[in-house]
């Protein structure tokens, strides 16, 4: 008989609000029953992912612009922006794309993900009204009031983590704190396989419901991702729903509702049927019932694994079960925290601090006749250190190069430590051998072991209560550079090992 995980059932799942592993295993985490006044509540996985250029964060018309700035400060989002046109110098900067880009990150970090920003899209060939969603619920009150401090330290530690040079799509894991109120950062027990392109940073075509009835496990839309596991690399590994692995024998997992169909991948996104990275799929199994995928652990170690009805226009359940050899064990479904278990760092300050800026950017009009074009002005600045002179960031420090990754993190042309969105603080956590940590706490009390830095203090002794603390899948994804592999070396790689 195999060694067998079998997913929990749904009822027994809580659900992500910027989920981020910490150290231990994927218990659930108990959530509080009212959310503070600035910040919302969210039952919704919301897992957050890195794909903001740090050129888009440093360089825009509306955050290093400092008038733009000071009105995001001050005033309410529903003032600034709608569907109508909203405030005029405020429309006018949306000409720059950066500064849209910049707004999406923004509204996702702040709003809730039943909270949506309208705004007037003037660029194109056909402005018009466009729409932002929240997704984090970090200062739901900006939509309809002024944010308090608290909020816009919060949001933007959560857009600092949210960038790198590339803009690669990167998976994070993010923990804060918001004291009296653990459901606004709490690990999710069950972690979904990624829907996006790390490269591309759009969703996967399977991901993407059907046009029409569409069947079998070959076709490339109407999927679900399901969950994502662990085994040894080279070991053989069935993956089922309802299925046998052999004939006869008992099935693995199970199926309700309509016919169901399974698709595996490598590592933790998923897949399409001819991606370099699918193992394999299937509609059925030899008992002739639910569908079974059998397949060669990857060389990384993990899995993820997809669902779909065999018709797109049907509808059924999918309770995915892994086995292997008695021998090897597999782990199905993972938590957050085990995913994600290499600690990054802390991010904490103040975008939203107009005199705080090292360079100015804003739109411009050029009349030529009776045309009126729009011209960036200042998004080419070369600027020695960080643009935000208020916002920090201090690296874990089992880092082996902790100083020279978090550069090459935060810093627009990385190598040069030019047009920085940070200014890099140093190891968060105090050790042997890199001197006093920034953070005066290791693992903040509100939700203990989700390994979050709390109370980190800037270069000056500033006291910053609002820190995000990042957790990785991959420790070379911010920085995965050719130039950059040094970098992202560890003395010990993931919270299990500490």
């Amino acid at each position: 008989m195999g060694v067998t995980v079998r997913r929990a059932p749904s009822g027994v799942v809580s659900l992500l609000l910027l989920a981020l592993a910490g150290c231990g295993g994927g218990s659930s985490v108990p959530v509080a029953d009212a959310p503070t006044s600035d910040v919302g509540e969210s039952r919704a996985e919301i897992r957050i992912a890195n794909s903001l250029s740090t050129d888009a964060l440093v360089l825009n018309a509306l955050s290093t612009n400092a008038l733009a700035n000071r009105m995001l400060a001050t005033q309410k989002l529903q003032d600034l922006f709608s569907a109508s046109g909203g405030d005029a110098y405020i429309r006018k900067q949306l000409h720059d794309p950066d500064a849209q880009t910049f707004m999406s990150y923004l509204v996702s970090c702040a709003l809730g993900p039943n909270q949506v920003l309208w705004y007037y899209n003037p660029r194109g060939p056909t402005p018009g009204p466009g729409v932002w969603q929240g997704k984090a619920g970090l200062c739901t009150q900006w939509l309809t009031s002024a944010p308090t401090p608290e909020c816009l330290n919060r949001v933007s530690a959560c857009l600092l983590a949210r960038n790198n040079a590339f803009g690669r799509r990167v998976e994070l894991s993010i923990r804060g704190e918001v004291t009296g109120n653990p459901s606004i950062f709490y690990l999710e027990p069950v972690s979904r396989p990624a829907e996006y392109d790390p490269a591309t940073a759009t969703k996967l075509p399977s991901f993407e419901g059907c046009q029409e009835g569409e069947t079998g496990a070959q076709r490339d839309c109407g999927w679900t991702p399901d969950g994502i596991g662990s085994c040894l690399p080279g070991s053989q590994v069935w993956v089922g729903a309802g299925g046998a692995v052999s004939c006869p024998g008992p099935t693995l997992g199970a199926s309700t509702g309509g016919r169901m169909a399974l698709r595996v991948c490598s590592g933790v996104v998923g897949c399409g049927s001819t991606s370099d990275t699918a193992l394999g799929e299937s509609e059925s199994s030899c008992s002739g019932t639910g569908p079974v995928v059998g397949f060669t652990c990857p060389a990384a170690g993990y899995f993820s694994v997809m669902t779909a009805p065999y018709d797109s226009n049907d509808s059924g359940v999918a309770s995915v079960a892994a086995q292997t050899d008695d021998s090897v064990a597999v782990a199905y479904p993972l938590a957050e925290a085990e995913v994600f278990g290499v600690r990054e760092g802390a991010f904490y300050g103040n975008i939203f601090d107009s005199k705080a800026l090292a360079t100015q950017v804003y739109v411009e009009e050029v009349r030529q006749g009776d045309i009126t074009r729009y011209r960036v002005v200042g998004d080419d600045a070369v600027v020695d250190g960080a643009i935000y002179k208020r916002m920090y960031s201090c690296y874990d420090p089992q880092w082996s190069n902790g100083a020279a990754y978090s550069s090459y993190r935060v810093c627009a042309l990385p190598g040069t430590g030019a047009n920085c969105a940070s200014t890099v603080a140093g190891p968060c956590w105090g050790s042997t051998t890199k001197g006093e940590g920034r953070c005066e706490i290791d693992d903040g009390p509100e939700v203990p072991g989700d390994g979050d830095y709390e109370r980190c203090r800037d270069p000056f002794g500033g006291l910053w209560k609002e820190p995000v603390t990042t957790f990785l899948h991959d420790a070379c994804g911010p920085v995965k550079d050719e130039r950059a592999r040094k970098l992202c070396s560890r003395t010990i790689r993931t919270s299990k090992e500490r």
